[in-house]
């Protein structure tokens, strides 16, 4: 297995277990590689490892065949939304959400669904920003989808796709966020809706050099 197959199930165990799945990292390389991870996992998450894997292939994909000035749309977003979920929860795969959520531990509240319309297409025309460092727009995108929040689930391991989609598409290693940062991570979610963004772009960055280290072999 080379470095970039490895990074891979790396970025699917930690963006997995943010979300609470227990499959360890050999056990969601098992099931990324065909293999049958130990009797008694639970079946949903062998589902998210093996659909996070073909989403992060799916977005791969779009930065291989599409030309760089292509924006991503909220089709892209919804495609890539409809594998994360798949054979998990059908019925809200691949859409937006259409009423009120809250996020756990948090104070901050997502806009209502009628607010879409402006807030997607906004939030993804951000990323293209000029004048603005890779790894800030990409940041910028990861947070501003977390707090518009439009699906019923998935929205974090959707917005660190969109993230790497990012990356990938401008020449950079995808990030990794670190499960064993999560307190971090999202302390620095709840500081940035307040305005302080500055330790989330920073553990964003941190994740880009993490994966080039991986890449190159530390």
């Amino acid at each position: 297995m080379n470095s970039l197959d490895s990074l891979r199930i790396e970025i699917t165990y930690n963006s997995n277990a943010i979300e609470g799945n227990t499959l360890t990292l050999r056990e969601t390389r098992l099931v990324i590689e065909g293999q049958a991870p130990p009797a008694g996992r639970p079946l949903r998450e062998i589902y998210e490892a093996r659909n996070h894997d073909r989403a992060l292939r799916l977005i791969e994909s779009w930065v291989e065949s599409r030309p760089l000035d292509q924006p991503l749309s909220e089709q892209d977003v919804l495609a890539a939304h409809r594998q994360i979920l798949a054979d998990i929860d059908d019925r809200s795969a691949g859409r937006f959400r259409t009423g009120r959520v809250l996020i756990a531990g948090s104070r901050h509240v997502p806009p209502g669904a009628q607010k879409f319309p402006e807030l997607i297409p906004g939030l993804l025309e951000l990323a293209r920003r000029p004048g603005m460092h890779t790894a800030l727009q990409a940041a910028e995108l990861h947070y501003n989808f977390v707090a518009v929040h439009p699906l019923d689930d998935g929205n974090g391991r959707t917005a660190r796709l969109l993230m790497n989609h990012h990356l990938l598409r401008h020449g950079y290693p995808p990030g990794i966020i670190e499960v064993a940062h999560r307190g971090a991570y999202l302390s620095a979610l709840d500081q940035a809706n307040e305005g302080r963004c500055e330790g989330f772009a920073r553990g964003v960055i941190d994740g880009i050099a993490l994966a080039a280290m991986r890449l190159l072999g530390g």
